[in-house]
This record gives C-alpha cells, structure tokens and sequence, in this order.
C-alpha cells in the first residue's frame, strides 16, 4: 500500500452524499404502486447491483415493467435534485492530499457518462481527475467491462492501484481489475455488508489516506 500510483474512484454515496436523495425519488415509485416505502436502514439493507435485480427485491414485476422504464421515472426526480448533493467531508482534503502525492486519479461510476461528467464539473473537482469513465445508459448494470477499458486505454499498473467506492460490486469490480479495493461505510450499503466481501473497510474517505501512509 506504499506504492500506489492511481486511484479509482467511486461516485455515487464514495465521493457524493446522495442517499438521501435516491429514497426521495425511489419512494414515489414504490408509493404509486402500492408498495412499502424504503427508509435509510432498509435501503442500505438490500441495495445492490445490478440495479434490476435490486428492483426486483424490492417487489418491482419486471416482467410487466421494463427497467427502463423504471429508471426514466427514476432518473426525472434523481436528476433534479442531484445539484443539491454535497460531497462528503474530507472528500477535497483527500483528493488534494492524493494530488500531492503525484497520484493520477480517475473516476469510475455507474451513472451515466456525460450527466457524471456535468455533475463533478458542478462540483467543482474535474481537475483532480485525470478520466472519467461513466456508462453509456442509465440502467447501471455493471462498472466491470467499462474499468477493462480504463485500465487499458490509461495504462494504468492494477497492481500499483486502489479502488474506492460503497458497494460490493465496487469489490466485484476491483477483484475483476486486478486492483485493491477499499470499501467506504457512509454510502448506501452498511459496514456489515461491506465487510462481508472480505475488503478493508473505513468509515470515510478521510481514513483512506492513513492506510497509505
């Protein structure tokens, strides 16, 4: 962990606190079907990818809706209120912390590319990455086959990288990179989930640059 020369990033509830403001848009579609509403506890419970298999958790017949569907109706409220989201404390010390240290940085997102790329110019944090590499629709089904291409096309040293994100498919996705993963408890799924992937876990992204240290 001394060696590390990139840093993959998570966007999603790794570098944006926006829990929250998935629930807001989520509930109305559970409400309109007659289906429970989620709280914070039980979203973090069961969330996970790919994201149809999550819909289908929760109760959602995808045989008489299809995903995309869904994900439009999602996307309408999500996307309005995502200017509103805030970083997570410590996310710009960490990113400034890295920059210093000669790291390159990339984000790597289930989100869709260009509405990634507007997001973290709004945020104001775009010159700390050297790519960003987001998928081409909003069904946000896996992050695997586009990370292939971002540590290909960036020549990017897996064995020299970390990845950080909140999820067990951001495990997923380091193991299928080669790369090591460090898993952020403040996200959208609890630390008991996290730490059954077997991944070091932290509770913020302020803690990561103490491991390498």
């Amino acid at each position: 962990m001394h060696d590390i020369e990139s840093v993959i990033w998570d966007f999603n509830g790794t570098l944006i606190r926006d829990v929250d403001l998935v629930l807001h848009a989520l509930n109305p579609l559970l409400t309109r079907r007659g289906m429970p509403r989620q709280t914070v506890s039980s979203y973090r419970e069961i969330f996970g990818f790919p994201i149809h298999e999550y819909y289908e958790r929760l109760g959602f017949d995808l045989a008489a809706e299809s995903m995309e569907d869904l994900s439009d109706e999602f996307h309408a409220t999500y996307m309005d209120g995502l200017p509103a989201c805030s970083l997570y404390a410590g996310v710009e010390n960490t990113l400034e912390a890295f920059r210093a240290r000669g790291m390159r940085q990339f984000v790597l997102s289930a989100m869709e590319e260009t509405r990634l790329r507007e997001a973290i110019g709004r945020l104001g944090i775009a010159d700390y990455f050297t790519a960003v590499y987001g998928l081409s629709d909003l069904l946000a089904v896996s992050k695997v086959e586009r990370g292939r291409r971002l540590i290909a096309e960036q020549d990017i040293a897996a064995k020299r990288s970390i990845l950080i994100g909140d999820t067990d498919h951001d495990a997923e996705v380091a193991g299928a990179l080669g790369v090591t993963p460090i898993l952020v408890s403040q996200g959208h799924q609890t630390p008991d989930r996290l730490g059954q992937t077997g991944c070091r876990v932290v509770e913020s992204v302020s803690r990561v640059p103490l491991l390498l240290s």
